[in-house]
C-alpha cells in the first residue's frame, strides 16, 4: 500500500469515528429526550428504535469497511449528518415543549395587586400620612393581610361592605383614603362615570395568596370522561400574578372512551350566584376577580357538575401568540371602529389582524346590535383563525419555538404535567378522530345590582334563559354517560 494510499485510509478512518461519534452523542440525546417525555406509545417505540438500529448498522458499515465506493462513503457521511441534525432538533423541540408544559402549572400562590386610593385633589403621599384618618377596606378574607400592611400607622378603620360603598365614603369625606385590589379598582372606573377624574393611586402593594389545590388522592383517570374550565382574564401580565374578570367562560366536556367533546360557552354577564355568597347575584365574570377557584366553583354550582381541571390564559396570550405568528385573517359581517383599538377600522369582509387588533376583535361587543352573543362569535373566529394560521406546516416549523415563547407566561393549568403527557399517549396510540359539539346557553338583557359592586349601581346583566340551561345540563351528563 502505498503512503498516498495510507493517508486516504487514515483521513476516511478518522472522519469515519468523528461522524460516528457525532451520530452516537445525537441518538443518546434523541433517545434520552423520547424517553424522558413518555409520550410515544411502547408499539412506536419499538417501530421507530428497530429502524434506527438497521439504518445507523448500515451506515457503519458502509463508515468501516475498507473496500467501497468513496462516493457511497461519502453519501453515508451526508446521510448520518443529516439524520443527526433532525436528532438533535428533535431533541431541542422536546426540551422546550415540556419545559414549556412544566411552566404552565398552577402555581400554589396568587400575587393578589392592591391600590391606595385617594381624592385627586389629596395631599396625602403615603401610607404613613394618615396617622389618626380613617382608612377603608372591605371586610373579606385580605383585611388581616392589610392590617398587617398598615402596622405602625394610627390610623381609624371603616369596613365596607363593597367597593362602591368605599368609593361614596371617599366622595362623602367620610374617610381618607381606601384600599382595594387593583381589579376592583379597574371596575369601579369602568362603572362609574367621572370615577377616574375624582380619585388617584398614591401607593400599590401586593398580598401573596396561598390557593388550593387538589389532593394527589383526587386526580382522575385520564381515560374516563373528564371536564375543562376554559377561562379567559382581562389582565395583561405574568398568568401567575395577575386576577381579573373572566371575559371567556368555555367548558370543555370531554370523553376520550367515544372522542366526544362539547364545548359550552356561558356568556361573562350571565347573572348567577357566586359561590360561597348568599343574596345578591353577580355577574359570572366577576367571579374571576377573587381567583380562578371561585369561578370553578360557580359553575360548578350552576350546571351541577364537577370541574376536573382548569385552562387559564390572559390578554398576553392573544397579543403574543398572533404577533409571533405574523398575524391572523378574519371575516367580518360588519362595519365598525373597535371600541378597545379606535385606530382600527374593521370592513366587512376579510380583515389581516396584528395581536392588538385580534384582541380588540374579540373583545367587541359595543358595536353590534346582539352585543355580548356577537363577541362570542368574534372569540371563536379568532380561535379558529389562529389555529389555521398555527396548524400551517410553514408556520409550525419554522416559528414552533417562537410559538412556546411567546406564550410563556401567559398560559396556566392545574392539569398535572403526568397527566397531561398521558392524554397525548393515550392520542398517539389511538390516533382517534373526535366529534366536536359546540353549544351556548342564552339569556335576556337587563340591568340589576351585582353582590361585587352593591346596591348603589346597577349593572348589564344577562338574566339566564333557564330553558337553554337545562338544555346544557342534559349535554353535559350525555357526554358523560356515553359509552
Amino acid at each position: 500500500m502505498t503512503k498516498v494510499k495510507k493517508k486516504k485510509l487514515k483521513i476516511y478512518l478518522i472522519s469515519s469515528l468523528i461522524i460516528a461519534l457525532i451520530s452516537v452523542i445525537s441518538l443518546f440525546m434523541f433517545t434520552y429526550s423520547i424517553l424522558k417525555a413518555n409520550i410515544i406509545p411502547t408499539k412506536y417505540l419499538i417501530i421507530m428504535f428497530l429502524a434506527i438500529a438497521i439504518i445507523y448498522t448500515i451506515l457503519f458499515t458502509l463508515f468501516f469497511k475498507k473496500r467501497i465506493y468513496r462516493f457511497i462513503k461519502i453519501i453515508a457521511y451526508i446521510f448520518s449528518l443529516i439524520i443527526s441534525i433532525i436528532f438533535i432538533i428533535g431533541s431541542i423541540y422536546i426540551k422546550n415543549t415540556f419545559n414549556f408544559i412544566d411552566g404552565t402549572q398552577a402555581s400554589e400562590y396568587d400575587n393578589v395587586a392592591f391600590s391606595v386610593v385617594v381624592l385627586k385633589n389629596s395631599e396625602f403621599k403615603s401610607i404613613s400620612d394618615f396617622k389618626g384618618k380613617f382608612i377603608g377596606y372591605l371586610d373579606d378574607e385580605y383585611k388581616d393581610d392589610i392590617t398587617k400592611k398598615l402596622n405602625g400607622t394610627e390610623y381609624e378603620e371603616f369596613l365596607g361592605s363593597d367597593t362602591n360603598t368605599l368609593y361614596d365614603s371617599l366622595l362623602n369625606k367620610d374617610i381618607s383614603a381606601f384600599i382595594v385590589e387593583d381589579n376592583f379598582l379597574g371596575l369601579l372606573k369602568e362603572s362609574i362615570e367621572d370615577a377616574e377624574s375624582k380619585i388617584k393611586v398614591i401607593d400599590n402593594f401586593e398580598v401573596k395568596v396561598k390557593i388550593e389545590k387538589e389532593s394527589e388522592s383526587n386526580k382522575i383517570d385520564i381515560s374516563n370522561p373528564f371536564i375543562v374550565y376554559i377561562s379567559g382574564i382581562d389582565q395583561y401580565g405574568n398568568i401567575s400574578s395577575v386576577r381579573g374578570r373572566s371575559d371567556v367562560n368555555q367548558l370543555a366536556i370531554i370523553n376520550p372512551q367515544t372522542h366526544h367533546i362539547l364545548l359550552l360557552n356561558t356568556p361573562r354577564d350571565y347573572y348567577v350566584q357566586l359561590a360561597g355568597t348568599t343574596g345578591t347575584k353577580d355577574k359570572l365574570t366577576h367571579a374571576g376577580m377573587y381567583g380562578i377557584n371561585k369561578s370553578v366553583e360557580t359553575l360548578e354550582n350552576f350546571y351541577d357538575i364537577d370541574i376536573d381541571y382548569y385552562f387559564k390564559v390572559n390578554f398576553n396570550t392573544v397579543v403574543k401568540l398572533v404577533d409571533t405568528i405574523g398575524g391572523i385573517e378574519v371575516y367580518s359581517d360588519t362595519d365598525l371602529t373597535l371600541f378597545h383599538d379606535k385606530s382600527t377600522h374593521i370592513k366587512v369582509g376579510i380583515n389581516k389582524l396584528n395581536g392588538t387588533q385580534a384582541l380588540a376583535y374579540a373583545r367587541e361587543r359595543f358595536g353590534y346590535i346582539t352585543g355580548d352573543r356577537h363577541r362570542g362569535e368574534n372569540q371563536q373566529a379568532v380561535i379558529k383563525a389562529i389555529i389555521d394560521k398555527v396548524t400551517s406546516s410553514k408556520v409550525l416549523i419554522g416559528k414552533y419555538n417562537s410559538i412556546l415563547k411567546s406564550l410563556d407566561g401567559s398560559f396556566q393549568t392545574s392539569m398535572p404535567v403526568d397527566t397531561i403527557k398521558t392524554f397525548l399517549k393515550m392520542q398517539l396510540n389511538e390516533m382517534p378522530s373526535w366529534k366536536i359539539d359546540t353549544y351556548a346557553v342564552t339569556g335576556s338583557d337587563g340591568r340589576n345590582y351585582t353582590y361585587t359592586m352593591g346596591n348603589k349601581t346597577k349593572l348589564y346583566v344577562m338574566i339566564p334563559n333557564e330553558k337553554t340551561v337545562n338544555t346544557a345540563k342534559e349535554k353535559i351528563q350525555n357526554i358523560l354517560k356515553e359509552k
